[in-house]
């Protein structure tokens, strides 16, 4: 845990140590226990700090709507990263306001339709080399992704190596990113630390990506490349490697869980299959069981009163989809994956569904990837019958995302078209 979560605590709570190893050890239920009482803020002692726990749709909307002015992103979530601290993803204001202005055009949902064809052609590409019978979809998932921002979003276009290496070493990066936030040991990114330097022999890889990438643009037709131009090499090559990560780790751990949930579900298969509803249907279904993004954290820069409670500054907030998509008082049989209650029905109260964020540090991207997973989930079920391998449910692993822990082993099925 980082030095600087908020207020000390002025001694230990009985549980408190419990509490952090309970989180260490499996986050999703610890919060998921907490997140199930009555309080819409709920504190949490975790070693020698509180944490709050963020439910209540009132005080998630206060969150998510004053981040700029109040909030800023919590620990772990490293702005003096020398690599993409200067990204979208991790910079605050004023720095933050700026880039997000820059580049939301190439994001925006009418440049995203433009990009369809590109998407589905990148798609059926990649698809074309997937065997029938029996294989793991998760990694075969992750290089789809990468594919599909290389060529859409970046408009380039990369070497086999270069592409495949540039998938390890984000992989790498994540994987550092991910033990960096559980450690209560952090060095200066510059130390001689054997960690640090897993993190710089993948942002060597990265930057050079970078560099390929933008070496591209005069070729390129590429709106989000265009808009770099003006940035200094160290800044563009932040945001160039936060969309090249983010853009294909979170979007693989959405497409997997879907197609997991439709291959375990048959007849919510059948019907994503046959009706475009169904099959929105089922994504949204999938984003709320597994949002990738399942834990959030915020930091106070000023006191913020909730109600009648008054959090000082330097308080450290937890927002979690997990936690409140599967709220009893959210959602109907949270539990179970059920595409019907996005059919003909109420849509969710606000801020009781939030798989890409909300407010102000809502998801760039949520416009792009809605359409890849929507494009990509089409075009597997038009190809494929999917049988799960195994009747034992898959297991998330809530990482820096969360990822299904042994991947997604399917068999698929050749599907007639006729």
């Amino acid at each position: 845990m980082p030095e600087n979560l908020g207020p000390r605590r002025r001694k230990l709570l009985p549980g408190a140590w419990g509490n952090m190893l309970a989180f260490h050890r499996d986050p999703l239920s610890m919060l998921s226990r907490f997140g199930a009482t009555e309080a819409s803020l709920c504190p949490i002692a975790i070693a020698r700090w509180t944490l709050y726990l963020v439910t209540g749709q009132d005080e998630l909307a206060t969150i998510f709507t004053h981040h700029v002015r109040v909030l800023e992103k919590g620990p772990g979530m490293d702005g003096d990263n020398p690599l993409i601290g200067r990204g979208l993803l991790l910079s605050e204001t004023p720095w933050w306001e700026t880039s997000r202005r820059e580049v939301k055009g190439a994001l925006a949902p009418r440049q995203v339709k433009l990009q369809r064809a590109t998407m589905e052609d990148t798609i059926d590409k990649v698809l074309d080399g997937w065997p029938a019978g029996d294989l793991d979809l998760f990694p075969k998932l992750v290089w789809l992704t990468a594919a599909v921002v290389v060529s859409s979003l970046f408009e380039v276009s990369l070497e086999s190596e270069t592409f495949a290496a540039m998938i390890d070493a984000s992989r790498k990066l994540m994987e550092f990113f991910y033990r960096r936030t559980r450690s209560f040991i952090r060095p200066a990114y510059w130390a001689p630390w054997p960690l640090n330097r897993q993190f710089h022999e993948a942002a060597h890889i990265l930057n050079d990506t970078a560099d390929q990438l933008y070496a591209q643009k005069d070729i390129a037709a590429s709106e989000f490349l265009q808009s770099l131009q003006h940035l200094s090499v160290g800044d563009r090559r932040a945001q160039i490697i936060t969309f090249l990560i983010a853009g294909h780790e979170t979007t693989a751990n959405a497409l997997a869980w879907t197609l997991d949930q439709l291959a375990r579900n048959p007849e919510a298969q059948r019907m994503a299959r046959q009706d475009a509803t169904w099959l929105d249907a089922s994504i949204d279904e999938a984003l709320r069981l597994y949002p990738p993004i399942w834990l959030m954290s915020r930091k106070t820069l000023v006191p913020m009163h909730f109600g009648s409670q008054e959090l000082p500054a330097g308080s450290f907030i937890l927002m979690s989809p997990w936690v409140s998509h599967r709220l009893k008082q959210n959602f109907a049989d949270p539990e179970i994956f059920s595409p019907q209650r996005w059919i003909d029905q109420p849509a969710p109260k606000p801020y009781t569904y939030f798989p890409f964020g909300a407010g102000q540090r809502s998801c760039i991207g949520e416009s792009f990837a809605r359409q890849e997973i929507r494009l990509t989930v089409q075009r597997v079920l038009s190809r494929w019958n999917l049988v799960p391998l195994s009747t034992i449910p898959t297991k998330p692993d809530p990482r820096m995302s969360l990822r299904p822990l042994g991947g997604i082993p399917v068999r698929l099925l050749t599907h007639s078209r006729d």
